[in-house]
């Protein structure tokens, strides 16, 4: 479905100042240098007892083993009730790094080429129908959300893709796909990110939104991350600091072109698996406050991006999807709708 595409294409180059309209949904930015020592996986971790990595990362403890295996069982597993259904039958390159929080992978989830018309987004010449492109030069943003080690801080280049190009149709139709009870009205405008270098990545931080911020006219709270890689990158890893994988080491995803990652920075509602949790991991607070919409920030999905390491790039395509629908406003409000996406109702 397309509706009101845009009759020109150009970059828009704005200041942070430009984007006070959405600091519902994002932090203030401001321009300073970087620090390496932010980048650095050395950050100590939260023994969280309720973490549940895959049953093949526990063999050494048959009861985390056999409570890792049931937690995935079924079409609807515990692991994923109280975050968004995830159709686990419907993509080949679809599996599970962890178990509790849930954090799964999509390799080619989108394919080569797709990828590379995302990336064409990025160009001062702008690919037809791409309409409007809102541009922020590199940067370093303070989270929102204090971790144990220290704020969170970002430095890249951020583009503001509008829903109706044509290029993100893939990635927007793979995103219904992939969570079928979702809508897009519930998205975040998609943001291209790059990183370039030794010196620029994301420190540790969570994706939840503020009790202020998560408010009924940003939709409420972020409740699922997508986040596409569109390039291969030797480093530049995509780490969760509290979480285990092979070899219990720390949780690490590595970039592949095409790869998707999926993660649930909150919860909604109460649910064995959480309640259970919450009760396991006393004294410390597994989950934040219930807000309106009855979500609660999962404070185990702490992440961080590592630079891509000298002479490197690292490209990735992300979205963020709310609890309740939420009303695009980077581009002004009403010059972004989410009607203008180009939507595949094929298998209807």
């Amino acid at each position: 479905m397309l509706l009101g595409q845009a009759a020109c294409n150009f970059v828009a180059f704005v200041t942070p100042s430009c984007l006070i309209d959405a600091k519902s949904h994002r932090s203030a930015l401001y321009s300073t240098g970087h620090n390496d020592d932010l980048w650095k996986a050395g950050a100590p971790v939260n023994e969280w007892k309720s973490s549940l990595p895959l049953p093949e990362n526990t063999l050494d403890n048959p009861l985390l083993t056999e409570r890792a295996r049931s937690a995935m069982e079924g079409r609807h597993p515990p692991a994923l009730e109280g975050r968004c259904n995830v159709n686990l039958e419907g993509f080949n390159g679809l599996s599970w790094l962890h178990v509790d929080p849930p954090v799964l992978i999509v390799d080619n989830f989108l394919s080569y080429n797709e990828c590379d018309e995302i990336l064409k987004l990025q160009s001062v010449s702008l690919p037809p129908g791409a309409g409007r492109v809102i541009k922020l030069d590199s940067r370093v943003s303070n989270s929102n959300i204090k971790n144990s080690s220290d704020t969170a801080i970002r430095s890249s280049t951020t583009w503001y893709v509008r829903y109706g190009a044509p290029a993100v149709a893939p990635l927007l139709n793979g995103l219904l796909k992939l969570l079928p009870t979702i809508k897009l009205e519930q998205c975040e405008e998609v943001q291209l990110v790059k990183y370039i270098g030794g010196g620029q990545g994301f420190g540790w931080h969570e994706d939840v939104l503020s009790a202020n911020e998560a408010n009924p006219h940003a939709g409420g709270q972020r409740i699922a991350t997508l986040l596409v890689y569109l390039n291969d990158c030797e480093n530049g890893r995509t780490l969760f600091r509290d979480l285990r994988g092979e070899d219990n080491q720390r949780l690490g995803v590595t970039p592949s072109k095409g790869r998707a990652l999926l993660f649930f920075p909150a919860v909604t509602g109460s649910t064995v698996l959480c309640d259970t949790a919450a009760i396991l991991d006393l004294p410390q607070k597994t989950f934040g406050d219930a807000i309106f919409d009855g979500t609660r920030a999962d404070h185990r999905t702490s992440h961080a991006g590592e630079p891509p390491g000298n002479n490197g790039e690292k490209n990735i395509a992300q979205i963020w999807i709310h609890s309740q629908d939420h009303i695009p406003r980077v581009f002004g409000r009403g010059l972004n709708r989410h009607a203008e996406a180009r939507l595949d109702y094929s298998d209807e």
